[in-house]
């Protein structure tokens, strides 16, 4: 081969490697409801691969993610953040590097997109989109991080075609948060704390809330509008799915949630949780925190993938959910 051949076949090859890390938006089929077709579809995209918050994988899921929101035509905005971790790595951890520190610092995408409304309040959907950290199993989390991600973007899809009267939820803005870094790379939520003095849990939820929640006369505002709701999703496409909202979340907004019910399962439940809706419910702010807690035979495991997913639930869900948003809406959420 000619020097000349080799130096553009070397090119040629090195284009094609920056191609691929370049992600593409997820094409939908355009149903009037909730497609089973489209989620399935995506999450066979969420599920291709692990995808921890700082991995190579979880940029290129951010990149769909934004694409997709743009395609469906939402305002999108990709919130960069820099974050204290434990260091996996480490030889303190059970890691492969001996001179690695306990501690390092990576990269997390917090991707939000926001259809404006007709009225002057705000009302934040958010779930995370990362799946939690195993060394010795692959972990990719169909229900745990993969049923909310695919539930918010056909919600995303559909949300475009819908027409809210005044004085709903569904007349508010609507921003659509997919959460990096919900889970904790320890293997236990409160194990950082312990061992290394950080917070390992609830990164983008929390980089979310101190960068664009903020309070003026009393009232807290996303975007320039105050928000009356806060709902998070977590861990909601079960086969059995049994839906819980717990503890803490509005009661007025959890009646009229539970009503709206389309062939879903969801009750009212003492339980208190950790989760995304934390920060939020840290400034007092109304909100609704819906997951299966019931099915958790499958969480944090290797058997977490499609096959204990049902896709009629989440289009059911769906159902009740916009029936939902179109209840009317409370002023500050009371």
């Amino acid at each position: 081969m000619k020097k000349t051949s080799l130096i553009w076949t070397i090119l040629w090859i090195g284009l094609l490697g920056r191609q691929s890390l370049f992600a593409s938006p997820l094409t939908f089929q355009n149903s009037s409801h909730f497609s089973e077709e489209n989620m399935k579809k995506s999450l066979a995209w969420y599920t291709l691969n692990p995808h921890p918050m700082g991995s190579e994988n979880q940029t290129k899921v951010a990149q769909t993610l934004e694409l997709t929101l743009k395609k469906l035509g939402w305002k999108t905005t990709k919130q960069k953040f820099n974050t204290l971790v434990p260091n996996v790595d480490s030889e303190k951890f059970n890691g492969d590097h001996k001179n690695e520190k306990a501690t390092k610092t990576i990269n997390g995408y917090n991707i939000i997109g926001t259809l404006s409304g007709k009225e002057h309040c705000s009302l934040i959907i958010g779930g995370h989109y990362d799946t939690k950290y195993f060394k010795n199993f692959r972990f990719v989390g169909a229900n745990d991080g993969g049923s909310s991600t695919i539930f918010m973007l056909e919600l995303a899809r559909l949300l475009k075609k819908e027409k809210f009267k005044a004085g709903t939820l569904g007349s508010c803005s609507i921003s659509l948060v997919f959460f990096d870094g919900e889970e904790a790379f320890l293997p236990n939520w409160e194990e950082g704390k312990f061992l290394l003095g950080i917070q390992d849990n609830l990164y983008g939820s929390r980089e979310f809330v101190n960068k664009y929640i903020h309070k003026k006369n009393n009232v807290y505002y996303f975007e320039n509008r105050p928000i009356n709701l806060t709902i998070i999703l977590d861990m909601i496409g079960h086969k059995e799915q049994s839906l819980m909202i717990t503890d803490g979340s509005n009661d007025v907004y959890s009646e009229a949630f539970i009503k709206s019910t389309k062939n879903t399962q969801i009750k009212k439940t003492w339980l208190s949780m950790e989760d995304d809706h934390i920060p939020f419910k840290e400034l007092n702010l109304p909100f609704l925190h819906i997951i299966d807690w019931t099915n958790i035979s499958e969480w944090h495991t290797a058997k977490d993938t499609e096959e204990i997913i049902s896709f009629k639930n989440l289009a059911d869900f769906g159902k009740t959910f916009l029936n939902f948003l179109s209840h009317k809406r409370l002023e500050n959420g009371k």
